[in-house]
């Protein structure tokens, strides 16, 4: 499809008086309409996620759509795709495949490669401070600049808007319209894992009728309790079919399947329908089908990190009082924090610097804003997205039931939402059903 690349530079740090900059780029789709609205800007998610990247995916259909409205832009931020890259570090943290790992390995073994990863990029000169959502939100008025513009709309997704809301915070006055989804609210890097369990115990509860399909699993709550009190007390060795046909082994901890149901099975309804066939199988005694996501963890995930990502998350922080909620709930939940990766103990532990207490308030703003919640999205929660659009004074929330954390393409009645909201058409609307997918 035609499109046009843009670039723009901006200071890497604007905080230490350096002029280094940094090249960041853009696509820009170029409106349909002989009198468009403000050009829209997608943030992707992650922290890390490509803007470009996002649009060649299965969104390209809404990319395009949008375009009866105004000039789309697919925003690579600081340190992802097209625009600058940061130099990744050569360590690896190591975990013995086939032993059950506990919690406290994980936690020593990967903050001493952190240690040695930030002492790498201190040599190597990255300036990994200047990685945080402050700068990326300047980043976005400087496009705005780049772009020629009083004004500009906003469209995004979980990080993407995270971000959106630090740009609400600094930049209000610069913004016609957003559109977000799967809300992480600024204080909300660390999710706290009592809703985490609701979440896996609302599984359980929807799995009992299971939308009426005839499979249906009448105890799933006791079962999947019993599963974890299990391998607290005795973890277990699994072997599986690799893909070559052949036959691997890995260990199995409490921690180690707390961190594979919340890495793999949390994030949308095809990832959740697996959930109740496996917790039961394992109920059963069968591992076998968590054990290749295990394997999976401590193979590739535990052993690094993400520059970007890392510095960015590290940065937005948790306020105290959140922290002590946390405290209070992880070792109560069913899934401890794993949901949060080792980020909360990483920040509990690391001497790595947070953005200002302010960063992580959103006050009340007139921004004019259509915010998405999915019902079943484990990975940012309806509860949170109601208190998130309280702050939104011109704010409409819709809640879409049965709709997962990547939602924007998971029904065409949401996709013709967002177009009708940035055409300025009345939403009549506070909640969308869409079919629902049942459990294996």
């Amino acid at each position: 499809v035609k499109a046009e690349l843009g670039n723009f530079k901006v200071l890497e740090d604007r905080t230490n008086g350096s002029t280094d900059s940094i090249q960041l780029s853009f696509v820009r789709f170029k409106s349909t309409n002989p009198n468009p609205i403000t050009p829209i800007v997608y943030l992707a998610g992650g922290p890390g996620g490509s803007g470009i990247g996002t649009a060649k995916g299965n969104r390209f259909e809404l990319f395009m759509k949008l375009r009866e409205v105004a000039d789309v832009i697919a925003f690579d931020q600081r340190g992802t795709g097209m625009s600058n890259q940061l130099v990744n570090c050569p360590y690896n943290a190591e975990f013995e495949l086939g032993k059950p790992i506990e919690k406290p390995e994980y936690v020593e073994k990967t903050t001493e490669n952190i240690i040695k990863c930030l002492e790498f990029w201190e040599k190597a000169k990255v300036a990994l401070k200047a990685y945080n959502t402050t700068q990326s939100a300047n980043d976005i008025d400087d496009l705005r600049k780049a772009l020629g513009v009083n004004k500009i709309s906003l469209w995004g997704i979980s990080y993407g808007s995270h971000l959106a809301f630090e740009y609400i915070r600094l930049f209000e006055n610069n913004l016609d319209k957003v559109v977000l989804a799967s809300l992480e609210g600024s204080n909300e890097t660390i999710k706290l894992p009592k809703r985490t369990e609701d979440f896996i115990f609302n599984i359980a509860e929807l799995a009992k009728d299971n939308y009426g399909s005839e499979t249906k699993y009448s105890n799933l709550k006791e079962k999947i309790i019993a599963v974890h009190e299990r391998l607290k007390n005795k973890p277990v060795i699994s072997s599986y079919e690799n893909r070559g046909g052949g036959r691997d082994t890995v260990g199995i901890s409490n921690f180690e399947l707390q961190s594979a149901i919340a890495t793999f099975y949390l994030k949308n309804p095809n990832d959740t329908k697996k959930l109740p066939r496996i917790y039961t199988q394992m109920y059963e005694g069968d591992f076998s089908a968590i054990a290749p996501d295990v394997m999976v963890l401590k193979r590739y995930i535990f052993n690094r990190i993400n520059p970007m990502s890392f510095a960015m998350d590290m940065q937005s922080g948790i306020s105290e009082e959140r922290k002590k909620l946390v405290n209070q709930q992880i070792d109560k939940s069913i899934l401890g924090s794993s949901i949060n990766f080792l980020l909360y103990e990483w920040m509990t532990t690391l001497d790595f610097p947070q953005l200002p207490n302010e960063f992580r308030k959103l006050d009340t703003n007139n921004v004019k804003a259509l915010l998405l919640s999915g019902t079943t999205d484990g990975r940012t929660y309806v509860n949170s997205g109601k208190e998130i659009a309280e702050k939104f004074q011109n704010g409409k929330h819709v809640i879409i039931e049965n709709a997962g954390h990547d939602l924007y393409m998971q029904s065409p009645s949401i996709g013709e939402m967002v177009v009708n909201f940035f055409k300025g058409k009345e939403l009549n609307l506070d909640r969308i059903v869409i079919e629902p997918i049942a459990f294996e």
